[in-house]
């Protein structure tokens, strides 16, 4: 799993090596085509991974595991995580392995404790879906996270793992919840399940529904990304993320951070 950590999760779970469009792609190229460029195009990817990306990569494995195997989560993360304690990655000022160690447990375990008991009729976990739309050059790809019954409601649900609560305009507005409903649209409501990495950990759902204008909306946002990038058209989008980005050193021309940082994936 942690050999996979430079891929996108539907290229990881779904092994999609041919052209196509994801929610993914869409949401790189409107945060920064150049870095959609450099990302997909060039195939550059991070030397050393964000410690959130890998603590969130082995979360969702715990659950995958759980739902699809009725396996221990606590104990299937932490013999995941333990691999971490190996891999040379990127931590933040306030993170740590052992940190983040206790974190996961404490999380994992509160949800199977208390969100666990609020799940039924699990039919999919970690669902790898293909849309064909006749208004798209290219087939539309993700992996779905959990579709189950939410207190008897019919929900396809996304896992996140996040420093700080989310506002309540984030899942009413996440484009990956559309995507989600658009692949499973016998569902009553999509739903981002989020396990919040406080000092106190808890776990919060954000409840939400898509009507059929919503997800119309969002394919011809699709459809318009997918052309521009069909026709090769990326620019620099400069920002205060610019401060984050991993590839800045690339756009400020410094070809040794370049070197030192980021690595070319085939």
């Amino acid at each position: 799993m942690i050999e996979s950590v430079g891929q996108e999760v539907e290229d990881r779970i779904a092994n999609r090596k041919a052209p196509h469009l994801s929610h993914s792609r869409i949401s790189r190229y409107l945060h920064c085509p150049e870095q959609y460029r450099l990302y997909y195009v060039e195939n550059l990817k991070p030397r050393f991974p964000s410690v959130s990306l890998v603590f969130g990569q082995v979360v969702h494995e715990a659950l995958a595991a759980l739902f699809q195997n009725g396996e221990d989560p606590v104990s299937r993360f932490r013999e995941t995580w333990k691999t971490a304690r190996e891999v040379e990655l990127t931590y933040g000022p306030r993170d740590s392995w052992d940190k983040l160690s206790v974190t996961g447990e404490a999380l994992i375990g509160k949800f199977v404790e208390e969100e666990l008991p609020r799940l039924s009729n699990v039919t999919a976990s970690e669902k790898a879906f293909q849309l064909s739309v006749t208004s798209l050059d290219l087939p539309f790809i993700g992996v779905i996270d959990l579709v189950a019954d939410l207190d008897g409601k019919r929900t396809v649900a996304d896992f996140k793992t996040s420093a700080s609560a989310y506002k309540a305009h984030e899942a009413l507005l996440s484009d990956q919840l559309t995507a989600y409903q658009m692949a499973e649209p016998g569902v009553a409501q999509a739903a981002l399940c989020v396990l919040v990495k406080t000092a106190d950990p808890r776990i919060e759902w954000h409840i939400t529904q898509r009507t059929g204008d919503q997800i119309l909306e969002y394919l011809s946002k699709v459809q318009l990304v997918g052309r521009e990038i069909a026709m090769g058209r990326f620019y620099k989008r400069p920002g205060l993320w610019c401060s984050w980005c991993d590839f800045l050193p690339v756009c400020l021309g410094d070809k040794k951070r370049t070197r030192q940082t980021l690595i070319h994936v085939p």
